[in-house]
């Protein structure tokens, strides 16, 4: 199997691939990125991966490529890496100058990466993960997908150490999202999820499960929840290009209901594992 990489045109092995130092998103990590899954050859949800990277590239104004140089990307990158099933990872900067600006000095030709890398494709429950909780110490433009992504490693960090998979992350203990992913909370049958709004991405997966649950007709409230209600919830999961629908299971020394996968978090795995089979029929 080859192991290539698109730089601005050229198809090279990754350690072929090379920018300039004086590249903005090396220097002022000016740029945006977007992550979609592949399975089995195929884009899942391609259609909504890239109408946010349009959304994200237009918010800071670095020029677009239409669709269609996008999808015959994604489908190069498959065929010559021959991965059935990966993640497919964009990065667009706003390009290299000859000297370091804080403002851009005229036009400059955006610089375009792109690569793909193996992921599993499974049909499994998930067994019920730890997270903790932070305080959201990260911008207030979470919705663009920015490659300025420190805070995001910081908490990562954190929730590493203390042996969690990802952070729940909170303004004045109201929830926010994860580092790399969006909680749904679940209380006496009713789904809860932040509302979309600039203090949290809204993931594709996130977008999708919200589909499913409302064509299983559940309730569903995209309203804030606090972390002093933690205790009291049924069930809590996360939602990620990556993960899917991952169950948590404890949050910091919080059990989540019994601990175990809760069963409407079970059902929307199985609608979720569900729309892949469709999409792969």
């Amino acid at each position: 199997m080859s192991d290539l990489v698109y730089l601005n045109g050229e198809w090279l092995a990754p350690e072929q691939a090379k920018v300039s130092v004086f590249d903005r998103g090396f220097l002022f990590a000016d740029g945006i990125y977007e992550v979609m899954p592949i399975y089995q050859g195929r884009p899942f949800l391609a259609t909504q991966h890239l109408a946010r990277l349009h959304r994200s590239l237009a918010a800071i104004a670095i020029p677009d490529q239409p669709d269609e140089f996008w999808q015959s990307l994604v489908a190069e990158l498959i065929e010559r890496n021959g991965l059935q099933n990966g993640l497919i990872y964009f990065q667009v900067t706003r390009g290299a100058e000859t000297k370091r600006s804080h403002l851009p000095q005229g036009p400059i030709t955006p610089t375009i990466f792109a690569s793909i890398s193996p992921l599993e494709l499974h049909w499994d429950i998930p067994k019920p993960a730890k997270a903790v909780l932070c305080e959201d110490i990260r911008w207030l433009r979470c919705d663009i997908k920015s490659i300025s992504l420190l805070g995001n490693i910081v908490l990562k960090q954190y929730a590493q150490q203390h042996h969690a998979i990802e952070p729940m992350l909170h303004r004045d203990g109201v929830v926010t999202e994860g580092a790399s992913s969006n909680y749904f909370a679940v209380k006496d049958g009713v789904l809860y999820t932040a509302p979309t709004n600039h203090l949290i991405l809204p993931g594709i997966t996130r977008m999708w499960v919200l589909q499913l649950a409302h064509q299983l007709k559940l309730t569903v409230r995209e309203e804030p929840f606090h972390i002093s209600e933690l205790a009291q919830l049924d069930e809590l999961f996360l939602t990620s290009s990556s993960r899917e629908v991952q169950p948590i299971g404890q949050i910091d020394d919080i059990i989540i209901g019994n601990g175990r996968c809760g069963p409407l978090t079970q059902q929307l795995i199985e609608a979720f594992h569900a729309s892949k089979r469709a999409h792969l029929a």
